[in-house]
């Protein structure tokens, strides 16, 4: 048949069956006879996860499936909704790599237009890991270079005056260290660059003066996004895990437990970054207070003073109510309340009950180990 002369046979048998090959005058028939095949349905498409997280956890997994043994290949199945190779394992590799904290420090610079170099061993984990540093902007678009994967041979790139997101393969520790230490990425980092080393997992903030100490001293850590870091971490120790593995990635996607904890991931830093535009979009127009629309050009000019003044001055007032309320009876009893709970605890904590209980728990403890 027609299907079946798009490939020939080698009639040598190796080890499970058959060996298929393809006939060089027809691959371009076998291409796009696996292009026609390989596509879902309109249905298919508009699967997704449920926004109930009982839901998402517990709904049975719905998977493409396509024989493709007559033409030589074997069944394929993938999950639906199809793998994120960014939204999901780009994102899990980062926040993996060089935790939560790293991430959003990363992000913060480049909302402030700095430049970043991702390395990595694989080309899989660099090019998913940059891309998925352009998704995490939002509502924010990269309005300069990206690069995913940057030849070895460029690497003067780090040296332009123009923001970038880059990705550049490394083969061993020795290239890793060059690259590093290369006299054209020390300069660039006194200028604004910073490296994702996804090799040690280590994220290399800028030198630049003043924008380091910036982001030191204004970080605050995410209480939820630290509990979503170990929930991912823990999901990841099991064998049976498709995030320490691309190609099992790839062909299986996250689990249920795992794409939800990412989905939420996503959503915290989603609103993080969020946080960066109150009053802009307070109301459908609030923006236009921000600016002045010039009607020679037709065009609206932002004025950055109008949008930051405001925030100033709530600041300053902020601080000022709280002196205000730090000198009152009120605060002050506050915090003798936390001293006498402070006093209670240790109290409790090496009085005799205390004692008895880890003594009690010692001996059996000891007992249960030296059967």
């Amino acid at each position: 048949s027609k299907r079946r002369s798009m490939v020939s046979q080698n009639n040598q048998q190796q080890g499970e069956g058959i060996q298929y090959s393809f006939d060089p005058a027809n691959r371009q028939a076998v291409l796009s006879a696996l292009q026609s095949k390989l596509s879902l349905t309109p249905l298919q498409r508009r699967i997704s996860y449920p926004r109930n997280e009982m839901a998402h956890i517990n709904n049975p997994q719905r998977h493409f499936v396509m024989d493709l043994s007559i033409m030589g290949f074997g069944k394929i199945s993938l999950p639906l909704p199809l793998p994120e190779v960014s939204g999901q394992w780009g994102l899990a590799t980062l926040f993996l790599r060089i935790k939560d904290s790293g991430l959003i420090i990363l992000l913060k610079l480049l909302l402030l237009e700095r430049s970043v170099l991702v390395v990595g061993e694989t080309t899989e984990e660099v090019t998913a890991c940059t891309t998925a540093l352009l998704e995490l902007l939002d509502p924010y678009k990269w309005a300069s270079a990206f690069m995913p994967l940057l030849p070895r041979d460029m690497l003067d790139f780090v040296s332009s005056p123009v923001p970038f997101i880059a990705g550049m393969i490394v083969e061993g520790k020795q290239h890793l260290h060059s690259i590093i230490h290369d006299h054209g990425v020390k300069d660039s980092m006194l200028q604004g660059l910073s490296i994702v080393n996804l090799v040690s997992g280590k994220l290399i903030v800028t030198r630049e003066q003043g924008t380091s100490d910036m982001l030191r001293r204004s970080f605050q850590t995410i209480p939820e996004l630290s509990l979503y870091q170990k929930r991912l971490e823990e999901y990841c120790k099991s064998p049976s895990s498709n995030l320490r593995s691309f190609q099992s990635f790839f062909k299986h996607g996250a689990s249920l437990k795992e794409s939800l904890t990412l989905r939420k991931i996503k959503h915290v830093i989603k609103k993080h970054m969020a946080q960066f535009t109150v009053g802009l979009t307070d109301k459908p127009d609030a923006w236009q207070q921000y600016g002045e629309f010039n009607e020679g050009s037709g065009t609206f000019d932002f004025c950055p003073d109008k949008f930051i003044q405001p925030l100033k001055d709530r600041m300053i007032f902020q601080i000022q109510f709280q002196e205000m309320m730090a000198h009152t009876q009120l605060f002050v009893g506050y915090v003798e309340e936390l001293q006498l709970a402070h006093e209670k605890r240790s109290d409790l904590l090496s009085g005799p009950s205390a004692q008895f209980i880890a003594r009690w728990v010692e001996l059996h403890w000891h007992a249960r180990f030296s059967r």
